[in-house]
């Protein structure tokens, strides 16, 4: 089955996340991860969850976006700054409505993670996303408050959820080892040094937002170590 996660990066105000929990609550997503909060979750976050108090109950407090985002087989970044610019990949946006009808494909688990209120998810984090989404807004006001921001995609989510069972998606573990294999038959390659930093971030965005399933893992992973077996037998570059 599908399952959403939430991830909320070192949140300032109980306020918002109370009101996380219960815009959570209305849409039927239940798992809250909580990455090194700036406040302790006290009786006002609980005033502000409402009948979303048992998904703010049940939050999972830890101390870093990687310990967060180590089971999720998807990780989408939330930005309220986006641009079209190829050479900016890492802030080329997807709408709502495109996250919910890509991750409606598949089962396994989704994480959408927000950042901080003030100065949002870090580029170092971003990198860290397969999927980059953002709402398009007022140029005279176009950033939303976190919570806003999450009832417009958990809508989008909840519309299409049940509609089918799709495939599960590779392990965050299994991505990973595809992408160092990749790595591996360049770096026995002639390929230019001072291409190598930029060709490999693209190279992880492509992994993360292909929606490479099991399936296609481990066919993808036999080609690969056969080409890598291959590149290993040549005479050194």
């Amino acid at each position: 089955m599908l399952n959403i996660y939430v991830i909320f990066v070192s949140p300032k105000y109980q306020g918002n996340i109370g009101s996380l929990a219960r815009v959570m609550k209305n849409f039927d997503i239940e798992n809250l991860i909580l990455v090194n909060p700036q406040v302790p979750i006290d009786d006002e976050a609980y005033r502000y969850a409402m009948h979303g108090e048992d998904v703010l109950r049940n939050a999972k407090i830890v101390n870093s976006l990687e310990e967060a985002t180590g089971g999720m087989n998807l990780l989408i970044g939330t930005s309220g700054i986006s641009t079209s610019s190829e050479k900016h990949f890492l802030r080329i946006p997807k709408t709502p409505e495109e996250i919910a009808e890509l991750v409606s494909r598949y089962s396994g688990n989704v994480a959408i993670v927000f950042g901080r209120e003030d100065i949002g998810l870090l580029n170092e984090e971003l990198e860290k996303m397969d999927l980059f989404l953002h709402i398009g807004a007022s140029e005279r006001y176009p950033v939303m408050n976190i919570t806003h921001a999450a009832a417009i995609i958990f809508y989008e989510i909840f519309k299409r959820r049940g509609v089918r069972e799709g495939p599960r998606l590779a392990e965050r573990r299994d991505l990973d080892r595809l992408y160092d294999t990749f790595v591996s038959i360049v770096e026995s390659t002639r390929y230019p040094e001072h291409k190598k930093k930029n060709s490999y971030r693209m190279l992880k965005r492509i992994i993360g937002r292909a929606g490479i399933t099991t399936w296609e893992y481990h066919i993808l992973m036999g080609m690969l170590r056969e080409i890598l077996d291959q590149c290993r037998k040549m005479p050194p570059p």
